[in-house]
């Protein structure tokens, strides 16, 4: 029974990963999640027949979820015509700064603040290979190797970083990655660069319904184990 119980709890931290892969399906530079399951530790079990134990082998006890993996693997790219969107051609991730210090994203829809510099569409700044990037007033585009272009001049080049392990990367919120020490430090990174472009989520809808329908399946039937052993255990009490 804590088995079966076991395995609807780790179901249904799975359904949560997967409806918010389905909600973010739509937000451009998101990362598909998927559950990091593990099995339980496996118990022995004897049969106790005339005060002598028999070994018969070992059963499960279940599974648990710890933390989630994310896929880095690139999305579609989709034109916008905005000359402040930007896409990422393969590996890389864009600098950014935020109050709590640096941040990494794929998500390219940048707009330009108060101040006149170049910032994400939440207010925190885009970093470029000289610090924060000032634009002003004039119209901005970049090229397709990251070059920041404002009345034709450049005025500084994004910073594109990768990362040694990106299984070190954790996610922040916002589309933001915090790069923690088993990631290694950022290096520069010469990606290709989409101007006037987006990249869409990197989640299969198809692929993420049917995951659903596998999930509540698995679901109910441990549930339907659960409530085998509670009809069994109210019977022997009510019997006896």
């Amino acid at each position: 029974m804590y088995t079966a119980a076991s395995g609807m709890l780790v179901e249904t931290v799975r359904m949560d990963v997967a409806s918010n892969n389905l909600a973010n399906v739509d937000t451009a530079g998101y990362q598909r999640q998927t559950a990091h399951i593990y099995a339980s530790p496996q118990r022995p079990v004897f049969r106790l027949f005339q005060g002598q134990a028999q070994a018969l082998g070992t059963l499960g006890t279940g599974a648990l979820v710890e933390g989630s993996h994310t896929s880095f693997a690139p999305g579609v790219l989709r034109t916008t015509e905005n000359p402040l969107d930007v896409a990422l051609v393969g590996a890389g991730f864009f600098a950014i700064m935020t109050p709590e210090g640096p941040r990494y994203t794929r998500d390219g829809r940048f707009t330009v603040n108060p101040s006149g510099l170049l910032a994400t569409l939440d207010g925190n700044l885009v970093r470029g290979e000289n610090g924060p990037i000032y634009v002003g007033e004039g119209p901005v585009f970049f090229s397709e190797t990251g070059e920041v272009l404002v009345n034709g001049q450049v005025v500084d080049r994004l910073l594109i970083v990768e990362f040694n392990d990106r299984s070190g990367l954790i996610r922040r919120g916002a589309n933001l990655f915090e790069a923690t020490p088993e990631a290694g430090d950022p290096f520069r990174y010469r990606a290709v660069v989409a101007p006037g472009m987006i990249e869409l989520a990197n989640v299969n809808v198809v692929r993420e319904m049917v995951n659903l329908i596998n999930i509540q399946r698995a679901y109910e039937a441990n549930q339907k184990v659960v409530q085998a052993f509670d009809e069994t255990l109210g019977r022997i009490i009510n019997d006896v």
